[in-house]
């Protein structure tokens, strides 16, 4: 006998049992449980790959990645990413702006020609987003799908500064799900 209840959002597995049900006598109560998470790490300005104090729990599902600028430095980016097996240093964020004082947050580029539309760049990362960039409407509009990374959970994150950056300040944003499953 298997069944799924949702108590106060929470899914929980009941009792199962083999496909051979009358002869297998084994039960098991296990819990499954989705639990919203945020981390907020702290970075200033480094230009080479800097690994953060941070590691994402084995069995995380991240939704998004944000900064939070609070020093500028006007004409610098930075990459946020993973070291560790996922080993992808702008896979949450490619070349995000540093110029401005506020929350940024990785997306596509829309680019307007005559008569058309098209995705031009992107500063959201592979882990984060699917993308190939348009070149003209009429031939190659480009393809821009958000989606959460399930693979870099148990890696450390870690970001890298674009040369020149010395000044900036900035919390990294990682809001992410941790799946737990008790037996």
């Amino acid at each position: 006998m298997s069944g799924t209840t949702f108590k106060s959002g929470v899914s929980v597995r009941k009792q199962y049992s083999g496909s051979t049900s009358a002869t297998d006598t084994s039960r098991l109560n296990a819990q499954t449980k989705f639990i919203d998470r945020t981390a907020v790490i702290r970075c200033d300005a480094q230009t080479t790959e800097t690994q953060t104090e941070f590691t994402l729990p084995a069995n995380a599902i991240v939704k998004d990645v944000m900064l939070n600028v609070i020093t500028v430095d006007a004409t610098e980016t930075v990459d946020v990413g993973t070291m560790g097996t996922s080993n992808d240093p702008n896979g949450f964020l490619a070349a995000a702006s540093l110029a401005t004082a506020g929350l940024v947050r990785g997306g596509a580029t829309v680019t307007t020609g005559t008569n058309e539309v098209y995705y031009a760049a992107s500063t959201r990362g592979a882990l984060l987003a699917d993308f190939n960039a348009g070149s003209d409407v009429a031939t190659d509009v480009g393809v821009y799908l958000e989606k959460p990374d399930t693979t870099a959970g148990g890696d450390p994150i870690s970001y890298t500064c674009s040369a020149g950056s010395d000044t900036a300040v900035f919390d990294i944003i990682i809001d992410y799900v941790e799946v737990v499953t008790e037996v």
